[in-house]
C-alpha cells in the first residue's frame, strides 16, 4: 500500500469504537492495518477481467486498479493518495478524511469524505465523491493483518470473508466499486487465497458486476439502475468466498486481506448482509474478514465529515 505522512481529519471529539462479537470455534487475538484515501483518474483502455496493482504492506497483487465501466483502470498509487492512516495501526483503529487533494505530485484529483473502522476481523467504511464530471474517483484501501486461534470446541465448517455494501448512484454515469481479496495459512503453513469478490454498481446497469467464490458464484448485486432506464438509483451488494476446514483446539490462523473500494460519484457503505434481499448468497460459518454495518460511531464521523463539506509474517513491500 502506498505511504505517506499520517494525515488525520478530526471532525468530532469522540468516536464510539467497538469490536465485533466473537464468533464460536475461532477467536481473534491480534490484528493491525492500514487505511489510505486518495482521488485517482482513470488513465486508459477497458478491460474485461478485473485487474489488481502490488500492494507494498502485504506484498501481494490485491489492490483493484479497474473499479467498473468495463474495468476502465484508474490509478490508485502513491502520489495520488491524499491521507493514510498510521501504517500497521493496532486494530481497532478509526480513520476518516474529508475533502483534499492528491497535489502536487498527484494528478489533481479531489478526494470526498471517508471513514473507515477495521475493528479486527470487520472492516467498515463509508465514503461519499461529489464530484461531477469524467474520469476521477475517490478511493479507499484498507489492508489488515490479522491472528486468530482456534478454541477448545475445535471448528468444522466454511472459513472464509464476505463483502457486504450499499449505497446510491446519483446518475447513469456514476460508478460504486468495492473488491475484497484475502489469503491465509494455518499453523504457519502454505498460504490459500480465497477466489476474489468484486462488487460494481453502475448507474446505467450495463456495467455491473458480481464475484464472489469458486468461478464467481457467489455474489450477487441488486441495483436500481437496472429497472429505470439506466438513471442510477440506489444498490446493494453481497460477495461471498470461503473453504472448508476442520481445525484443532489451539490451531492459530493468520489472515492477510486488502478491501478496496471507489465512488465515481457516488455513495459506497459496508451494510449489514441483506440476505432476504439476495437469497442466493451463502455466508461463511466464520468470517475472518468481512465488511458490515458501522457502529454509531463511525455514523458519527462521517456525518460531521459531510457537514463540513457544506479495509506472524508480515511481507516486506
Amino acid at each position: 500500500m502506498p505511504r505517506l505522512p499520517y494525515v488525520l481529519a478530526a471532525f468530532c471529539a469522540i468516536a464510539v469504537l467497538t469490536v465485533a462479537p466473537v464468533q464460536a470455534g475461532i477467536v481473534f487475538v491480534s490484528g493491525t492495518g492500514t487505511t489510505v484515501y486518495g482521488a485517482t483518474q482513470y488513465t486508459c483502455c477497458d478491460y474485461t477481467t478485473p485487474t489488481y496493482i502490488l500492494n507494498n504492506l502485504t506484498g501481494n497483487t490485491d489492490i483493484l486498479s479497474s473499479p467498473g465501466n468495463g474495468y476502465q483502470i484508474a490509478n490508485p498509487v502513491t502520489t495520488n493518495n491524499v491521507a493514510e492512516s498510521p501504517l500497521n495501526g493496532l486494530a481497532p483503529y478509526f480513520f476518516t478524511q474529508t475533502g483534499g487533494n492528491n497535489l502536487p505530485n498527484g494528478d489533481g484529483s479531489t478526494f470526498g469524505t471517508g471513514a473507515t473502522q477495521d475493528s479486527g476481523s470487520v472492516v467498515d467504511f463509508a465514503m461519499n465523491d461529489s464530484t461531477v464530471g469524467c474520469c476521477s474517483a475517490s478511493y479507499m484501501i484498507t489492508s489488515v493483518d490479522d491472528d486468530f486461534t482456534v478454541d477448545g470446541g475445535g471448528f468444522n465448517g466454511n472459513f472464509g470473508a464476505f463483502l457486504s455494501i450499499g449505497g446510491s448512484n446519483q446518475t447513469g454515469s456514476d460508478a460504486a466499486v468495492a473488491s475484497l481479496i484475502v489469503e491465509y495459512n494455518v499453523d504457519g503453513t502454505g498460504w490459500v487465497f480465497l477466489p476474489q469478490m468484486v462488487l460494481a454498481a453502475s448507474g446505467n446497469c450495463v456495467t455491473s458486476v458480481a464475484l464472489g467464490g469458486a468461478g464467481g458464484a457467489n455474489a450477487a448485486l441488486a441495483n436500481a439502475a437496472c429497472g429505470n432506464g439506466g438513471n442510477g438509483g440506489a444498490f446493494s451488494g453481497l460477495a461471498s468466498s470461503f473453504n472448508a476446514l476442520n481445525l484443532n483446539p489451539g490451531d492459530t490462523i493468520q489472515v492477510i486481506g486488502t478491501l478496496t473500494a471507489y465512488a465515481d460519484p457516488a455513495s459506497i457503505d459496508s451494510i449489514a448482509p441483506d440476505l432476504s434481499l439476495l437469497p442466493d448468497v451463502t455466508l461463511p460459518d466464520f468470517a475472518s474478514m468481512d465488511t458490515n454495518v458501522p457502529e454509531p460511531g463511525t455514523y458519527l464521523l462521517f456525518g460531521c465529515g459531510l457537514a463540513a463539506l457544506a479495509l506472524a509474517r508480515r511481507k516486506k513491500a
